[in-house]
């Protein structure tokens, strides 16, 4: 079927762009070298570029080719993106999903941020602490919290990833609104844990890392009282807390 074709060719651009083969403003390969690619007729390759256009995904100049719109990357990711704001999902399958983007941001991190850039987050979080050590709104201190978040995904050094975990970010001010408003004591622990996932960046561990977000993880989806059994709080972290 013609429209299956069409996918075909949609598919194989988007791939492309995810992997980094095209970069924004890169020329795309001519009609025959899609139509050789994807193994569909010319007819369909042109229809699939009109579709990619229309979504500000690829920009076609005439008598010129086919190429990358400046913003095309991010284009894609909004395409995915709607489709998730399209879905239903529960408060625990988002913070699921999200707890696997910040381990793959983590893990970024790690392999390409500098200790500068580290370091950097440590002023994030202690913004963060004196909104919530002064009992600033809840807007305020959700902006600040979802701010350090923001802040990780731009030391990760790709811009996919990147742009991504931002937008994810975005479905996650309502989830982050709502651990703020069910007690005092989860606005302090979220510092607190911004801290943990600090220190196992400085010391670039990444089982660490992994373990601190997975802990900020339940964060979203545990009681208080589950959340103070789970981490065995001691009296430093309750001093922490207190």
């Amino acid at each position: 079927m013609v429209e299956s074709a069409v996918n075909r060719v949609i598919n194989l651009i988007n791939d492309a762009i995810w992997s980094g083969k095209y970069k924004s403003g890169d020329k795309l390969p001519t009609e025959t070298e899609l139509c050789a690619q994807s193994g569909v007729s010319r007819g369909s390759v042109r229809e699939a570029m009109k579709v990619l256009s229309a979504t500000g995904i690829v920009e076609i100049r005439r008598g010129d080719g086919t190429y990358l719109a400046n913003d095309g990357t991010e284009s894609v990711i909004d395409s995915f993106v709607l489709r998730f704001q399209k879905s239903s999902y529960s408060y625990e399958e988002l913070a699921e999903f999200r707890g696997d983007i910040e381990h793959m941001v983590v893990r970024k991190i790690i392999e390409k941020a500098s200790d500068e850039e580290i370091d950097s987050l440590s002023i994030k979080n202690n913004v963060l602490k004196q909104a919530v050590d002064n009992n600033l709104s809840i807007d305020t201190q959700v902006a600040l919290d979802l701010e350090f978040h923001r802040a990780l995904g731009e030391i990760t050094h790709n811009v996919l990833e990147s742009i991504l975990y931002d937008k994810i970010l975005d479905f996650c001010f309502h989830d982050v609104y709502r651990i703020y408003t069910r007690s005092d004591f989860l606005g302090v622990l979220s510092y607190v844990l911004h801290d943990e996932i600090i220190k196992a960046l400085k010391n670039r561990d990444v089982d660490e890392a992994v373990k601190a977000v997975d802990l900020a993880m339940d964060n979203h989806v545990l009681s208080p009282e589950e959340l103070k059994k789970r981490y065995n709080l001691d009296e430093n972290m309750m001093s922490k807390l207190g």
